[in-house]
Order: C-alpha cells, then sequence, then structure tokens
C-alpha cells in the first residue's frame, strides 16, 4: 500500500513540476508539498488497484513514469500560457523595449516587461477560468485511463506536447502580429521621413513614435489576448481529454 501511495504522489508531484502557478517560484515549497500529500490522501482511496511490481527496478521505472505523465500534463498547460510571455517579447523587441527587464519568478530569469505583463494577465484568466482545478481534474481522471504501474504510451505524450509546442509558437506569432504590422508601418515612416528630409535627427523623432505606437496598440490589443487565451484555453482541454480520456 505504501508503494501504490508513492507511484500515486509521483503522478501528481510530476503535475506540481510542470504545471503553471503550482510550481512558481513564490509558492512556498512547504505548502506545495502539503498539498500534494492532502491531494494523494484524497485520491488514493478512490484510485484503481493495480498490480504493483515487486523488485526496485520495476517499482523505480514505475515511479519515473508516474512523475513524467504527470509532467506531461502540467506541461500541457505550462506551454498554453508561454505562447502569451514569447507574444510579449516580440512586442518588446519591436518595441524597443528588450533591454527593459523585470524578474519573472516563474522561470527565475529577466523576461521584458511586455510579456511579463502578457504572462501575468493571462495567468490570471487561468485562474479565472479553474484552469488549476482542470489540471488536477485530468490527474484524477488520468487514474482510470493510465492506471497506477500500468505503463503509458508514451508516443501519445509526445504527440501531444509536440503539437502544443508548435501552437504555442503559432498563437505567440499571431498575437504579436498587430504590433509587428504597426511597427512595420512606423519604421517605413521614419525611413521616408529620412529620405526627404535628411536634416532631421532621425533618432529623436523615431523612437518616440515606435514607443507611443507600439503602448497604443498593446492597449488596444488586451481584448484580443483574451479571446486568444480562451481559444488556446478551449484547446488545452480538447488535448487533455484526448489523453486522459475524461477530464
Amino acid at each position: 500500500m505504501l508503494i501504490f501511495a508513492a507511484l500515486v504522489l509521483a503522478r501528481i508531484t510530476g503535475l506540481f513540476i510542470g504545471a503553471p502557478i503550482l510550481s512558481r517560484g513564490g509558492v512556498p515549497r512547504r505548502f506545495r508539498v502539503l498539498l500534494s500529500l492532502w491531494l494523494t490522501g484524497t485520491m488514493v482511496s478512490v484510485v484503481p488497484s493495480a498490480e504493483i511490481p515487486s523488485d526496485a527496478v520495476a517499482v523505480t521505472g514505475a515511479m519515473v513514469g508516474e512523475l513524467g505523465f504527470g509532467l506531461a500534463i502540467g506541461l500541457l498547460a505550462r506551454l498554453a500560457l508561454i505562447s502569451f510571455q514569447i507574444a510579449g517579447a516580440l512586442v518588446a523587441f519591436q518595441m524597443g523595449f528588450a533591454l527593459a527587464n523585470s524578474f519573472d519568478p516563474d522561470s527565475q530569469s529577466s523576461t521584458p516587461v511586455i510579456a511579463t505583463i502578457h504572462l501575468g494577465l493571462v495567468t490570471l484568466i487561468f485562474l479565472l477560468l479553474d484552469g488549476h482545478h482542470l489540471l488536477i481534474r485530468a490527474v484524477a481522471a488520468s487514474f482510470e485511463t493510465f492506471p497506477v504501474a500500468s505503463g503509458f504510451r508514451f508516443e501519445l505524450l509526445a504527440e501531444s506536447l509536440s503539437d502544443a509546442a508548435s501552437l504555442m509558437y503559432q498563437t505567440g506569432a499571431q498575437v504579436a502580429a498587430p504590433v509587428a504590422g504597426l511597427m512595420l508601418l512606423i519604421n517605413a515612416m521614419i525611413g521616408f521621413i529620412n529620405r526627404i528630409s535628411p536634416q532631421l535627427s532621425i533618432f529623436n523623432i523615431g523612437f518616440p513614435m515606435t514607443v507611443m505606437g507600439g503602448l497604443l496598440v498593446v492597449l488596444a490589443a488586451l481584448p484580443n489576448l483574451a479571446n486568444y487565451f480562451l481559444i488556446s484555453y478551449s484547446l488545452l482541454e480538447q488535448r487533455l481529454i484526448a489523453l486522459v480520456g475524461a477530464a
């Protein structure tokens, strides 16, 4: 029974390692440990029983598999949020804000301010949509589809993560496209002004135009940011249903 509970804990721990919010550096480790233990104690009584391997090597392999499965579920949600962080980084680069960085406790690194704002907004929407509950339900449902220590279809996990990663860059490019298009027009205008009036200091004119134009478009595009995330959240639900059978 102890090994069975440890395997259940391994899958839940994998979710906590890969999922957004639950894995953030700002969340106390003690809280995460206690929450994972509480979820394990709640689920272990309702998880379908399975044949537990007897030798240490097989138990270790099963533990790694359980950890990897929970990690894959968490990464699917993380990739859905990172796509908007990528869009913010692209926008910041186009606006000339690439060096205006702030510390991101999630990635433990410095990221552009616009990317941090995008990530904060979609994280808030994720919480409002009960995305953290969705992930916990997905893990609970996965015990029905993939019982403990039963082995996994790793090709299914790889395919799901590969599709999510490709969609991440596609969504990031779509969200950043309006600002990138405007920056192209502004740069073309600046080049035209420099061509017809070389005596003007183009750097004194161009940078304020780029920053102000970019900020206006970022503010105007915020409602569309929410709409894009709702689409990404719907796709996340579909992937989880396809992966675990029910979420």
